[in-house]
């Protein structure tokens, strides 16, 4: 791979590499992995979900997020429950202390916060909406959805 496309995808992978040591950061300072942390946000901001909906959600194999699921039910933090609607579907939802772990990860502590709001104070909303259209727009040619 030669020049601009060279450039495009590590400029991408520099990204999300710098963002998964920022959730790595806030996930160990809380006792977990950062793909649990991704779970436990991913039900913060969608609570009962089914498990293969929260795989596709965070990109993910379903027996990757099915071992993880194992283990944040094992340790307290999410619920597994039979649906009302579809005996066969296993909805997941936090229980009271994955909610304060979630909460505690990203709170006032939190790195990814930290940063996240440093970028808002140094780069002007005009650009940073301008960054997020291209990202999107890269986002699905990269997918061939466009």
């Amino acid at each position: 791979m030669e020049g601009m496309s060279r450039d495009i995808m590590y400029a991408v992978f520099r990204t999300q590499k710098a963002l998964y040591r920022l959730i790595r950061e806030d996930a160990a300072r809380v006792g977990i992995t950062e793909v649990q942390l991704m779970v436990l946000y991913t039900l913060l901001k969608k609570e009962y979900i089914r498990l293969n909906d929260l795989a596709e959600k965070l990109n993910l194999s379903n027996s990757n997020v099915s071992g993880t699921v194992d283990r944040l039910v094992g340790a307290g933090l999410v619920v597994r429950e039979t649906s009302k609607q579809d005996r066969r579907a296993v909805i997941l939802s936090l229980t009271k202390k994955g909610k304060e772990t979630v909460l505690a990860a990203f709170g006032e502590q939190s790195v990814l916060r930290r940063r996240l709001q440093r970028i808002q104070e140094l780069i002007p909303p005009e650009e940073i909406e301008q960054f997020l259209r291209l990202q999107d727009k890269v986002k699905t040619i990269l997918l061939g959805e466009e």
